[in-house]
């Protein structure tokens, strides 16, 4: 009689799914990839965001993740629902690019125009003997020559 009440039980425990609890791991995963829209923050992502509002989308996460959702589908739920200006970083399509794009091309940029200055002034010599002075200062040199030794005399 036990055991005709016990393997029903089992059935029925089995037949329930075991959810697992969500770690704060996986909520910072969806967390990294969208932005804090509650307007006091500079936009910082929502795994970095401690303000009220980041809270709040936390356990909105937390929720969709308990439901069974995938990181993905609440990415992109939450893309449907603000549109783009919520992912944390811009995607790299249309104007957008240029975000990713600039700053690496600034930079090369900013590199070579420093090593042409530097090459043009490494190419200038600048007189170092009075051998090298030129035709237009030797009068002023000679006299300033000729008094020093007067007045060392």
């Amino acid at each position: 009689m036990k055991t005709a009440i016990l393997i029903p039980i089992c059935f029925c425990l089995l037949a329930i799914p075991i959810r697992a609890e969500i770690t704060k791991a996986q909520i910072d995963e969806v967390g990294e990839e969208l932005a804090c829209l509650c307007g006091d923050c500079p936009r910082r992502p929502l795994d970095e965001c401690v303000c009220g509002y980041a809270q709040r989308q936390h356990a909105r996460i937390k929720s969709l993740l308990t439901s069974g959702q995938t990181p993905q589908a609440i990415v992109d739920a939450y893309v449907r629902e603000f549109g783009k200006e919520v992912l944390a970083k811009p995607p790299a399509e249309g104007f957008n690019l240029a975000a990713w794009v600039m700053p690496p091309a600034v930079l090369l940029l900013g590199f070579l125009v420093v090593r042409r200055v530097l090459r043009s002034w490494s190419k200038t010599k600048v007189p170092a003997t009075p051998a090298t002075r030129s035709v237009r200062d030797a009068p002023y040199l000679d006299r300033l020559e000729t008094e020093l030794k007067e007045r060392e005399t």
